[in-house]
């Protein structure tokens, strides 16, 4: 597991926003949050307890989308380049690889195995081909990768395989725990700290953010949970996107860590 620990190395912190109100899809319901930021597929956003959201644009109200559109449009839809990112991403991955490279690191890493045969990663791609040969919390993270539009890599993503409602609060909450001592041995005090999420405050497609981490080269490490059909996992975003922290109560003070009300987020 410390193998793990000792090979999560990442990404970059800035940026900051007004709250304003965002609907979901059909207009029925709406919450106050912060925009982060806008990849063209997913949004991250922070409600006013600091929790870090990141769901798919679609799940926001057309009104909102076209807002973001006009006021914070997707890298790369400018004239000026942007330089591919840098930098540590997972093992010898680096941020700014291309696919092919990462494919050829990922084979040859000591830390990740494949059931999947090499002709076959064409077809399959490369998401959740790959698992950590070493549980955390008794469970196996499976690597998921996010691209730019040049077809650089600016995002791993960690995601625990997923279990039922059942084991929830058991097995994942155990995972998340080691996850949290992983990450702050190797990153320090988190720059922001809250409860296990609440499984109501869940909904399918949405990562809950719970921890932020700033490392040493200024990148974000996000740590929290999501819900993909009726399954659920751990998740530990590494990447390039730029995440401010907002003000909360210092990691540690366990008693005294912010608790999100289910209805907070109900997109």
């Amino acid at each position: 597991m410390t193998r793990i620990a000792l090979i999560l190395l990442l990404f970059t912190l800035t940026a900051g926003a007004e709250a304003r109100s965002w609907r979901n899809s059909d207009g029925s319901k709406s919450f106050k949050a912060e925009f982060l930021s806008n990849d063209g597929v997913r949004v991250t956003l922070k409600r006013s307890d600091g929790r870090i959201l990141t769901f798919p644009l679609r799940m926001l109200h057309a009104g909102d989308q076209e807002w973001l559109g006009i006021h914070h449009p997707p890298p790369g839809n400018d004239d000026a380049p942007r330089p591919a990112p840098k930098g540590a991403a997972f093992d010898t991955l680096e941020f700014g690889d291309s696919r092919g490279t990462v494919q050829s690191k990922l084979e040859k890493s000591t830390l990740v195995t494949t059931n999947v045969g090499k002709t076959l990663f064409g077809r399959t791609g490369l998401n959740g081909i790959f698992r950590t040969k070493a549980t955390i919390g008794g469970l196996h993270c499976y690597l998921y990768f996010d691209w730019n539009q040049a077809g650089n890599l600016r995002e791993v993503s960690l995601q625990t395989q997923p279990v039922d409602k059942s084991r929830y609060r058991t097995s994942l909450r155990g995972n998340w725990y080691e996850l949290i001592d992983l990450l702050s041995k190797l990153h320090g005090r988190p720059r922001q700290a809250s409860e296990f999420p609440d499984l109501a405050d869940l909904q399918d497609g949405l990562i809950l953010g719970s921890h932020l981490w700033r490392t040493e080269e200024g990148h974000s490490v996000i740590l929290g949970t999501g819900q993909e059909r009726n399954g659920y996992n751990v998740v530990v975003r590494i990447t390039t996107e730029a995440i401010q922290p907002n003000a909360f109560v210092p990691a540690g003070d366990e008693g005294q860590r912010l608790r999100p009300k289910a209805s907070d987020f109900q997109p």
